[in-house]
């Protein structure tokens, strides 16, 4: 899938560079160059790329972009990095990368972005019916659960996103019990995290001091980044959890382990991947996020096989880093349609130099 790039004029190296990169290798497609906000407003694009010296780099501009449900890319100078996050923090910016990043690498993001918001546009629009208040009660709430191999983080956190761009009140719950990784993407608190939602739930006092807001508009509940905290979060108290943010919005997306088995056996693991095993068992919707290597595709059958020891929900497959190749992607998608058939299948190219 090639992301549509709108790059802002400048006389840095990188544009280049990446014009090049592009011309030979695909990947993306250059759709021009902004001098002005209103080339930016006028052009047709899923990702602006600017570099941190760019005049069109305001919060205006920012959040005109994201309301659009388009990306903003930054590239910004390593030798600041401190500095720079904290500036594209008060600019509303959530992508960014080095400015000496190789060309494929800036590609290889933008793809992943665009077909992220191509899969909410395509995929999830009709499910899910507007929502102009917080709370739902009218049973048009869907549970989303994310999984996978790879790229899990980046593709849970822009469709959360991508959902509340479309005025759907969502909020992102972190229940990888092995690997918690959205605070720390996010750049967000740790707390208020699961304990605190969980217990606030309990008491019948969730609110706003309950979750982390985020400046995208969906609302996240932080992992438990020590695993003995595990200990404190039971089996009953993630399905309450859930339950009472069914509740209050239009839609959750819960990231768990991809580890579903029955770990029972096994003294002193069964409480902790239960959690993931009772988080798909309530799913709407199952999205597995992998990649499109052999080794990707195994474990992609495996895990679609214990998704479907838990819930009948539709299984939508993401591929991050897909060969660009057509007869490497037709081999993959047909390995995986002689074993099932999920709902979607979407690619994210990439290619080697």
């Amino acid at each position: 899938m090639e992301a549509r790039l709108l790059v802002g004029a400048t006389q840095q190296g990188w544009v280049t560079a990446l014009t090049h990169w592009v011309s030979e290798h695909g990947g993306a497609r250059m759709v021009g160059q902004a001098l002005t906000p209103s080339d930016v407003v006028d052009a047709d694009f899923d990702v602006l790329v600017l570099d941190s010296w760019s005049s069109l780099l305001t919060r205006r501009m920012v959040d005109q972009v994201q309301r659009e449900g388009r990306a903003v890319l930054v590239l910004v100078n390593s030798e600041r990095p401190e500095a720079e996050a904290n500036r594209l923090s008060e600019l509303g910016v959530s992508l960014s990368l080095p400015v000496s990043s190789e060309a494929e690498r800036i590609v290889s993001r933008a793809a992943e972005v665009a077909a992220v918001r191509r899969f909410i546009d395509d995929e999830l629009e009709d499910p899910f019916p507007p929502a102009a208040e917080p709370a739902i009660r009218d049973g048009h709430h869907r549970l989303i659960v994310v999984t996978g191999d790879d790229g899990v983080t980046e593709v849970a956190v822009n469709l959360a996103a991508g959902l509340s761009r479309t005025r759907r009140s969502t909020v992102l719950v972190d229940l990888d019990t092995v690997r918690p990784a959205i605070a720390q993407r996010l750049d967000v608190a740790i707390v208020p995290n699961l304990l605190t939602a969980s217990d606030h739930i309990r008491r019948g006092r969730f609110g706003t001091d309950s979750v982390v807001p985020h400046h995208s508009g969906c609302a996240v509940i932080p992992g438990l980044a020590n695993p003995r905290e595990w200990d404190e979060l039971s089996l009953v108290d993630a399905g309450e959890l859930l339950d009472g943010l069914r509740e209050r919005y239009a839609a959750t997306l819960a990231v768990v382990h991809p580890i579903l088995e029955d770990l029972a056996p096994l003294s002193g693991l069964e409480g902790r991947f239960d959690v993931g095993r009772h988080t798909v068992e309530k799913a709407d919707e199952v999205l597995l996020a992998t990649s499109g290597s052999p080794v990707g595709l195994v474990r992609t059958l495996g895990t679609i096989a214990d998704v479907r020891n838990l819930t009948e929900a539709p299984i939508h497959v993401v591929v991050n880093r897909m060969p660009t190749g057509r007869f490497r992607k037709a081999e993959w998608s047909r390995e995986l349609s002689r074993t099932t058939a999920p709902a979607s299948l979407k690619t994210l190219h990439w290619k080697r130099r």
